[in-house]
Parts: structure tokens; C-alpha cells; sequence
């Protein structure tokens, strides 16, 4: 059973490990470089909204943010990612669930925004699963075989 709460100083050791090679963490935070470091995660956490940890028995099984919140409107999730060994088992879902769940009822934004990559086919197919739709491509700087697909979903 999944549970969540606010992300400490200490998670980000462990989350800067979720990445599997550089594409994962180009997907999760391509501003960072690999390997991602703790101290790059740390420090791009504390300008987010409401950091996120998703836990599975005591262990830090997923990890999410907000920026560019638009009060009473709309906000982006940010640096979204799950631990290589809660994959599949629907920590994922779980997770976007609680961030939907905290934009509405904490927040009380009208709109959740992510932009994902068109290589991260998994991605897509959960993001689309759960709701998001796409609203705008955008062309990932210094990536020309990769595109930014804006999605958004209605917080009801």
C-alpha cells in the first residue's frame, strides 16, 4: 500500500538514484545532469511547490512537484519519476493521483499541466490513462529527435 507526504532534504539522496541512464533523467529533470546529483534536485525543490514523495513500506517509491502555479487556475508538475523497483505496480498512477488530488484540494487550481516527452511512450500512455490530453508540441532545446507534448486535465 502506497501512502504520501511533503519531501525532506534527506529523499533527495536517494531519489537522484531513480534515474536508470540519461534519457530517464533528461524525462525527469532535463535542466539536471547525469548522473543527477542530490544537491541539483535539492536546490531546484526548494523554488517547487509542495514536493512529493510517494512511499511503499517506509521506502521512497515515487517523487513529484508543482511550478509556475497560477493561483486558482492552473500549475505544471514537475521532476515526476518512480523508483525502478515499484514499476509496473501502479505507483505511478498512484502518485498522479495524489498530485491531482493536492492540486485541487490544496492548491484549488481548475488544471493540472505536464509536459512529456514523445520517447517516453510509458509516460504518454499513463498520462493519457489517467486523463491528460494533449494541447501543444514544443521543440526540446539541443534535442532535435525529441519533442516536448504538452498535456493538461481538468481538476474537477
Amino acid at each position: 500500500m502506497f501512502s504520501y507526504r511533503n519531501a525532506k532534504e534527506i529523499d533527495f539522496t536517494v531519489i537522484s538514484a531513480f534515474p536508470q541512464n540519461a534519457a530517464e533523467q533528461y524525462y525527469m529533470f532535463p535542466k539536471g545532469s547525469y548522473p543527477l546529483k542530490p544537491d541539483q534536485l535539492a536546490e531546484a525543490a526548494r523554488s517547487r511547490v509542495l514536493p512529493t514523495v510517494i512511499e511503499r513500506g517506509g521506502e521512497v517509491a515515487g517523487y513529484g512537484n508543482f511550478y509556475d502555479v497560477k493561483e486558482r487556475d492552473h500549475a505544471w508538475l514537475g521532476n515526476i519519476i518512480v523508483n525502478p523497483k515499484c514499476r509496473g505496480n501502479g505507483a505511478g498512477a498512484y502518485l498522479l493521483n495524489v498530485m491531482k488530488e493536492r492540486a485541487r484540494e490544496e492548491l484549488h487550481l481548475r488544471q493540472l499541466r505536464l509536459i512529456c516527452h514523445n520517447t517516453n511512450t510509458a509516460a504518454l500512455a499513463l498520462y493519457h490513462k489517467l486523463g491528460f490530453q494533449p494541447f501543444e508540441i514544443r521543440i526540446s532545446e539541443g534535442k532535435r529527435d525529441i519533442v516536448g507534448i504538452a498535456m493538461r486535465t481538468d481538476l474537477p
